[in-house]
């Protein structure tokens, strides 16, 4: 987030999750000692590390664990865009006295298509009293505080098993977490995630989280944001509460107190046929409900455009990773991307392909550009697939 006392209109915050019902345990990952001594301090106010057993394991039974880990977590992402759900999303500004002098509040419905795009439907929207949300923020929401690690990044991150700690009736792994090169906000506009997990012991399935996305800057400053995961169906553990009460302190000393809260509820598998509705375009306090004159309107969601390679203006090839090469490991890599109104990429997704190549693949597809789409004449989003084939030479 940034200082409102600084700059009003470009606020950057990132979400925090309480818990709805069960606990899950964790998992943490460090690279250079800076990242290490910020991951250490971000883990130890989850909770007093008093209540974390030291159990000795040997590096080959966290390296089985971590490994589990990772499958769970893209299990778990997949499963994921099978379900609509609803998110209530909270952000409040804290006065000096402890009342709320600002806020910002959105209500969402989500849900996919036939072709596994997923759209926002906003049901409740009132004028924020605090603003300047950014891109960013809504990045942080959907991404690093609900669901820590982006399967996709694991290979990134580093993991330090910190020992067991038993809440509610669960026994937890603890790991801190953190990538192993630390971003730099200049070069980058990916997110990362910061701090501590909890993991099941049976289930090997993230149940809580207690950390902040980075990378920061010295006008952008992010919450320490605690997420709860509930059992959905039996299966898989969701996102269900996040929360947050931060101070943010910023390099010219000033400070902003945040307090967030936002709940996921309503999960429920299926497909819904809906449109994008932007925040400028919501009118405060209104739901937006669709009409008939809907589907004569300009497509507000991403348009399906299939195969994308041929329509890319900039297609840089992806970095053949070294030890993929080693190991003579080839193949074909769908990414599916989501492109704005200006050609460039907003997301980009794994679909399939051997997994030692997902990284250098999506690193491809976030650098593509294409020309603007239009359909009558105004510029739309469109989302498809990039098609990547690693051979050796």
């Amino acid at each position: 987030m940034k200082n409102l006392n600084m700059n009003r209109k470009s606020l950057r915050f990132a979400p925090v999750f309480q818990r709805l019902g069960v606990w899950l345990v964790a998992v943490l990952v460090f690279v250079s000692a800076s990242s290490r001594v910020a991951a250490q301090e971000t883990a130890s106010s989850t909770k007093p590390d008093s209540t974390i057993t030291s159990v000795a394991l040997t590096q080959a039974q966290i390296d089985d664990i971590i490994r589990k880990v990772t499958a769970k977590e893209t299990q778990f992402r997949r499963a994921l865009y099978s379900y609509a759900f609803k998110r209530d999303a909270l952000v409040q500004e804290i006065g000096m006295g402890g009342q709320v002098i600002g806020e910002y509040h959105r209500v969402s419905e989500f849900t996919f298509d036939d072709s596994g795009n997923r759209y926002e439907k906003i049901a409740f929207f009132p004028m924020p009293t605090f603003g300047g949300m950014t891109p960013e923020d809504l990045e942080d929401l959907g991404g690093v505080n609900p669901y820590a690690l982006e399967a996709a990044k694991l290979n990134q991150y580093n993991f330090k098993y910190v020992g067991k700690e038993r809440i509610d009736e669960l026994d937890l792994f603890v790991f801190d977490v953190a990538p192993k090169i630390t971003p730099d906000a200049k070069k980058t506009k990916e997110r990362f995630f910061l701090g501590r997990i909890w993991v099941d012991d049976r289930d090997f399935q993230i149940v809580k989280t207690k950390g902040k996305g980075i990378p920061e800057t010295k006008a952008n400053k992010f919450p320490i944001v605690e997420t709860y995961r509930e059992q959905i169906d039996g299966k898989f553990w969701f996102p269900t509460y996040s929360y947050a009460d931060d101070d943010l302190v910023f390099d010219n000393g000033t400070d902003l107190r945040i307090r967030m809260r936002v709940k996921y509820t309503d999960y429920i598998v299926g497909h819904g046929k809906v449109t994008i509705t932007e925040i400028e375009e919501v009118k405060p306090g209104s739901i937006q409900n669709e009409t008939k004159s809907d589907n004569r309107a300009r497509p507000r969601g991403p348009v399906e455009s299939g195969n994308l390679n041929d329509k890319a203006t900039d297609f840089p090839k992806p970095i053949y990773p070294g030890e993929a090469r080693k190991a003579h490991i080839t193949g074909q890599v769908q990414v599916r991307v989501i492109v704005d109104e200006t050609g460039r990429v907003m997301s980009a997704d794994i679909v399939s392909g051997p997994k030692q190549l997902w990284i250098a693949a999506i690193d491809a597809a976030r650098k593509a550009h294409f020309e603007p789409t239009l359909i009558g004449g105004s510029a739309v989003k469109i989302t498809g697939i990039l098609i990547y084939d690693f051979k050796e030479e």
